[in-house]
């Protein structure tokens, strides 16, 4: 029905009728369908539930939102003493941190995704790390979000949040930068289901509403050439989870995720960060391109065979990238080689690392050229895949990097050498 109602008139039926409609929309007791959210890890009966208020089952809105500043009387804990956007309990983000380390209060998400003293009732949440959740690794350099963005080499929030702002139409000034990757409304629980992708935590930032990863043509197995990394410990189960199956068929494409930012130049602000590349900007990390025309570990045709004949090197491409149908050439996920959120202490005497290069690929633990096995070494982590070091332990960087040509380096291939 619609009711039309003018301006200057009288009080009549009409008016009553809405009046009357408005008061039972908002007191009256009116059954809502489970939709999306209640089907979200933090929507459910095990989902968000705020220690500091009551009479809220798990996953109720408020215990995220204070949509009316107090309950019986008391406004709850935490508070940041003013309104906070999207009616959230705290602001979202301190933007006037620019880089780590971070405190609980600088991001919203870390009030509740941190290990121990949080305010998610029963004690905090546990997160590892990519390649421990995914990869089987055993060692858990941290045990939270909080904890892994406060490591040296971590994705920096004030520039995801800039970066987001300019780029995404649903990404405000006081966004949270956890959201240009998570839609906190849809997310469901991948760390207790790693084999399984229909339990994705992400959503693109070109289509932030809708979930990545749970449909079957969001998987690398879209891409002919890929194969998973094998488990740690294993040379008979592979990525994520340590399952048999090996088609790409369980793992997101996270490819097309992370090329809806780095596609492009992006700036960035930790120091030490930007890229290798000379003809990269200064101050940013260069665009990536995985196409069939881009970077050598993208969807890029090989050059020469998994023995190296006619590179000028004797180094071998190692398994599982040495047989069919990968053998001719081979895809690599994002995700094979980084961490999203961050990784592990990658310094000491040698050579540092800020990439978010993972502590473990494909069954190796990336450890120092020397003695002191916790520095990073180069050569080491492309040992992971690759046998040979024809340019010395912490020479690898020197050439190879994304969008790499011959830059001061001689070669008898043509185009991007990584």
């Amino acid at each position: 029905m619609k009711v039309e109602i003018k301006a200057g008139i009288c009080p009549g039926t009409a008016q009553i009728f809405s009046a009357l409609f408005l008061f039972c929309c908002i007191f009256m007791p009116i059954p809502a369908a489970a939709g999306p959210y209640t089907q979200s890890i933090h929507g459910n009966g095990a989902g968000v539930n705020r220690s500091t208020i009551s009479g809220y089952a798990a996953g109720n809105c408020s215990h995220c939102h204070d949509q009316h500043a107090s309950i019986d009387g008391e406004e709850p804990e935490p508070t940041s003493g003013s309104a906070s956007p999207f009616a959230l309990f705290s602001d979202n983000f301190n933007d006037a941190i620019e880089m780590a380390p971070y405190a609980m209060a600088d991001n919203f998400c870390f009030y509740c995704h941190i290990a121990a003293g949080g305010v998610q009732s029963g004690g905090g949440i546990t997160n590892y790390q990519f390649h421990v959740t995914f990869g089987g690794y055993t060692t858990n350099a941290v045990t939270d979000i909080l904890g892994a963005f406060n490591l040296d080499s971590y994705h920096n929030l004030y520039d995801i949040q800039n970066f987001a702002q300019d780029k995404f139409s649903f990404f405000t000034p006081v966004s949270n930068p956890c959201v240009a990757c998570h839609n906190p409304h849809l997310l469901k629980n991948h760390k207790d289901h790693p084999a399984d992708p229909t339990y994705t935590t992400i959503s693109r930032p070109t289509d932030h509403g809708e979930l990545w990863g749970d449909e079957a043509d969001e998987r690398m197995s879209n891409y002919t050439s890929y194969r998973p990394p094998y488990y740690y410990n294993s040379t008979t189960t592979y990525e994520p989870g340590g399952v048999a199956l090996h088609d790409g068929s369980l793992t997101t494409d996270y490819n097309a995720f992370c090329l809806d930012c780095h596609q492009f130049e992006v700036p960035v602000t930790t120091v030490g960060l930007a890229s290798m590349n000379p003809n990269t900007s200064a101050g940013h990390l260069t665009a990536i391109d995985w196409s069939a025309g881009g970077d050598m570990h993208g969807q890029r045709a090989r050059l020469f065979d998994v023995g190296g004949a006619g590179s000028g090197c004797t180094g071998t491409i190692i398994a599982p990238y040495n047989a069919a149908p990968v053998k001719s050439n081979y895809v690599l996920s994002c995700l094979d080689c980084h961490d999203p959120h961050a990784s592990v202490l990658h310094s000491g005497a040698n050579r540092p690392s800020t990439y978010l290069l993972r502590k473990e690929i494909n069954n190796n633990k990336v450890d120092g050229c020397g003695p002191s096995v916790d520095n990073f070494c180069e050569s080491d982590l492309c040992f992971s895949c690759h046998t040979n070091s024809h340019a010395g332990a912490q020479g690898c960087f020197n050439c190879h990097y994304h969008g790499g040509v011959n830059i001061n380096c001689a070669g008898p291939w043509v185009g991007p050498n990584f």
